[in-house]
């Protein structure tokens, strides 16, 4: 092999090279085919560069999965920010903002609520992986002290909007409700307002 084709161990960000190869191969192939010599092949790199990036391949599903929960975690908190003191519009704006992330990025979600806790191997996720709950906690707190929401306990209230956010989500992205983003965004309105006034009248309880 002559000097000028043999693979570069240079690459500029290979860092993150490696993970948007990495999530491009699970769109097309799944992550059960991501090979982190075939990512070197594919970026022009020596087969031991990955390495100094991440150990294997669960370290780069981990890094992957890490990347998605910050930023997701970071955009529900510009979005609860942005909603000022107002707890109904906060709850309703973190939750657009987290079916938005999972409409947008399918392949990162389903990476990061996919694996199991121990299947991860990163420091990082010991920060990250909360930091999305943290703000809708947030928000509820806000709603019960300011007696904007029915005092019911604040745990029951967030696992019930979480759970009602990434169902959503799930089936927005796996294709059982068919709807583009802009569609989405004015069903989960409804979806909210289902949630936040309850479904039995007032007069039948």
């Amino acid at each position: 092999m002559t000097t000028e084709s043999k693979p570069n161990y240079h690459h500029g960000n290979l860092r993150q090279a490696l993970m948007d190869g990495a999530l491009h191969c699970i769109r097309e192939h799944g992550a059960e085919h991501l090979s982190l010599r075939a990512l070197a092949r594919e970026l022009g790199v020596s087969q031991a560069a990955p390495y100094r990036h991440f150990k294997d391949k669960v370290a780069l599903l981990s890094a992957l999965a890490s990347d998605g929960f910050e930023r997701l975690g970071n955009a529900m908190r510009q979005a609860f920010e942005a909603a000022g003191n107002d707890p109904e519009s906060s709850l309703r704006q973190v939750g657009l903002t987290y079916v938005r992330f999972a409409m947008q990025h399918p392949e990162t979600y389903r990476l990061m609520f996919g694996m199991k806790a121990s299947d991860f191997n990163t420091k990082e996720m010991d920060a990250g992986h909360t930091e999305g709950f943290c703000v809708l906690e947030d928000v509820i707190r806000m709603g019960l002290d300011s007696k904007v929401f029915a005092p019911h306990d604040s745990s029951d209230i967030a696992t019930a909007a979480w759970c009602m956010v990434h169902g959503y989500a799930s089936l927005l992205i796996d294709g059982v409700i068919d709807l583009d983003e802009q569609q989405a965004m004015l069903q989960f309105q409804g979806i909210e307002q289902v949630l936040n006034k309850g479904i039995v009248a007032t007069a039948s309880k």
